[in-house]
C-alpha cells in the first residue's frame, strides 16, 4: 500500500487596509434615517457588522492578496520561488484580462508558480483548496498558495433612493475590504491536512444575488451593472436548506461528529444566519470564528481571514478538527474539513 498523502496547511495570513468604516457613518452616508426613516443602528442589528474596512484609492485586490500570501510565506520561513502552484479566488479582480494572479505573482515574485484564477462568488476559496488538494495529492505540485483579495467597497451602491434599493442593496451595505490566504505543502504520513469537502450548486438561483459587470450579457457601460445587488432574504433561505447537509455530508466523510470539531469557521454573512445553521447541524456556536461584526462581509476572503485571525489570537491548536463551510450566489454551497 502507497504512503498517504495530504496536503497540509503550513501557514494561513490575512491583510486589511487601515480604514475602518461604522455602520453608523454608512447610515449617515445614506441618509437612511432621514430620506427613509429607518431605525438608527438598522445594519448592525440586522446582519452584526459594526464596522468593516475600506481601501483608499490605488489599493487592489491583488496588491491585498500579495500581502495576505507574504504573510504566509514568512510564517513558513519560505521565499516565493518555492511556489508551485498560484490560485488566486476571489469575487472583485484587478482588470478583465490577464487573470489576477499573474499579477500577485509578480509582485511577491513567484516567478515559477503555475497561475490562474478561480471564480465561485464567495466559495472560490473552498474551490481553490480543493483543486491545491487534488494538485498535491495527484503529485503535480508540492508547493500551493491560495490568495483572496477583495475589494468590495466599489461595488457599494452609493445612491439608495427608495424602500425597494434598499431591500437589494442592503447586503452591499454590509460588504468590507481584505485579503486572506492559505500555503499548502505535499507531506507523506501526515494526518494533518485537509480531510474532506461537498461541494453543491444550483445554477437555477443565479439571479439571487448578482454583479452584473465584468461580462457580456448586460451593458458594462452603465453604472447600475457594477452594484452588487441582492434578495438576501431568499439567499439566506437557499443557505438554510443548503448548507446543513452539505456539512453532514463533509462530517460524515471525515468521520467526525459536530461536538468533535474544535473550530468553525463559516462564510460571514450575518450573525443571525451563523447561529441558525449552527443550531440547524448541532454546532457549538461558541466554537465559531465570528470576525462579521468588525471585518463586515469579505466575500470569497472571509473564511481565510477569519482562519487566520483564529490562528493569531490563539484558537488553533495542533490536532484541532476545523470546518469551513460556506454559501455564495449561484447558489452553491461548500465545506471542507481539516486537521490543524
Amino acid at each position: 500500500m502507497g504512503r498517504r498523502v495530504s496536503a497540509v496547511i503550513e501557514a494561513v495570513g490575512h491583510y486589511v487596509p487601515e480604514r475602518v468604516v461604522t455602520s453608523a457613518e454608512i447610515e449617515e452616508r445614506h441618509q437612511l434615517n432621514s430620506r427613509l426613516g429607518v431605525p438608527a443602528g438598522l445594519i448592525e442589528r440586522l446582519s452584526g457588522v459594526r464596522e468593516r474596512r475600506y481601501c483608499e484609492n490605488g489599493e487592489s485586490s491583488s496588491g491585498l492578496a500579495a500581502r495576505a500570501g507574504q504573510v504566509c510565506l514568512d510564517r513558513a520561513g519560505m521565499d516565493a520561488s518555492e511556489i508551485d502552484l498560484l490560485i488566486f479566488a476571489a469575487v472583485s479582480q484587478d482588470i478583465g484580462e490577464p487573470a489576477t494572479a499573474n499579477l500577485v505573482q509578480h509582485e511577491l515574485g513567484a516567478r515559477r508558480a503555475h497561475v490562474f484564477d478561480v471564480k465561485n462568488a464567495c466559495n472560490a476559496f473552498l474551490n481553490a483548496m480543493d483543486i491545491a488538494d487534488s494538485y498535491i495529492a495527484t503529485g503535480r505540485c508540492e508547493v500551493v498558495l491560495i490568495v483572496s483579495g477583495e475589494v468590495l467597497s466599489k461595488f457599494v451602491r452609493q445612491d439608495i433612493q427608495s424602500q425597494d434599493d434598499l431591500r437589494l442593496g442592503f447586503a452591499s451595505l454590509t460588504l468590507g475590504d481584505g485579503a486572506g490566504a492559505m500555503l499548502l505543502k505535499r507531506r507523506e504520513d501526515s494526518d494533518r491536512g485537509i480531510q474532506a469537502g461537498c461541494f453543491v450548486s444550483d445554477g437555477s438561483q443565479w439571479e439571487v444575488a448578482v454583479m452584473r459587470a465584468w461580462g457580456v450579457m448586460f451593458d458594462s457601460m452603465d453604472p447600475e451593472n457594477y452594484y452588487f445587488v441582492s434578495d438576501g432574504d431568499k439567499l439566506q433561505d437557499l443557505a438554510g436548506e443548503t448548507l446543513p447537509d452539505v456539512i453532514r455530508q463533509t462530517l460524515q466523510k471525515s468521520g467526525w461528529a459536530p461536538q468533535d470539531l474544535q473550530l468553525i469557521v463559516p462564510h460571514q454573512v450575518s450573525i443571525r444566519l451563523i447561529r441558525k445553521i449552527s443550531k440547524m447541524v448541532g454546532l457549538p456556536f461558541e466554537r465559531c470564528m465570528v470576525t462579521i461584526d468588525r471585518m463586515g462581509n469579505t466575500a470569497a476572503a472571509s473564511i481565510p481571514m477569519a482562519l487566520a485571525l483564529a490562528y493569531e489570537s490563539g484558537r488553533l491548536h495542533p490536532g484541532d478538527r476545523v470546518l469551513l463551510a460556506g454559501g455564495a450566489s449561484g447558489f452553491s454551497g461548500a465545506a471542507v474539513s481539516l486537521i490543524w
